[in-house]
């Protein structure tokens, strides 16, 4: 499956799962006098923010990085300097830097430390 049907597939879950949440609080609120099927209705209202948010994280891991940023993504995870990842994948220093950059602003970080927190969160780090 390619990255865009993967994407847009994902953006039809988050949009219906964003309309039965809907329908979940609007029944809440129809169902005050009920206890029993508030706490119900709560229940599966906290499980579709769950999913909604499993499906966020899946839509940034589903390959968002390119495979050259994967390279460079798990030779920073083992500590490696700009200048010796490129020497390792024989690119240029600034080519690396220029992925790196990428990277973060595809995980929505400012630093390395977060990069690698972020990816390790999405699953993007080999374990």
């Amino acid at each position: 499956m390619s990255h865009s049907t993967t994407r847009a597939l994902l953006k039809l879950i988050k949009h219906d799962l964003s309309a039965i949440g809907r329908n979940v609080d609007e029944t809440i609120g129809r169902n005050a006098t009920n206890q029993h099927t508030r706490s119900s209705l709560r229940d599966i209202r906290e499980s579709i923010d769950t999913l909604q948010s499993k499906i966020s994280d899946l839509g940034k891991s589903a390959s968002i990085l390119t495979k050259r940023e994967e390279e460079i993504l798990v030779a920073l995870s083992s500590g490696k300097t700009a200048l010796a990842i490129s020497r390792l994948l024989q690119i240029t220093e600034p080519t690396v830097k220029s992925h790196v950059m990428s990277i973060y602003r595809k995980l929505d970080v400012n630093n390395k430390t977060s990069a690698l927190s972020e990816a390790a969160r999405l699953g993007l780090l080999p374990k």
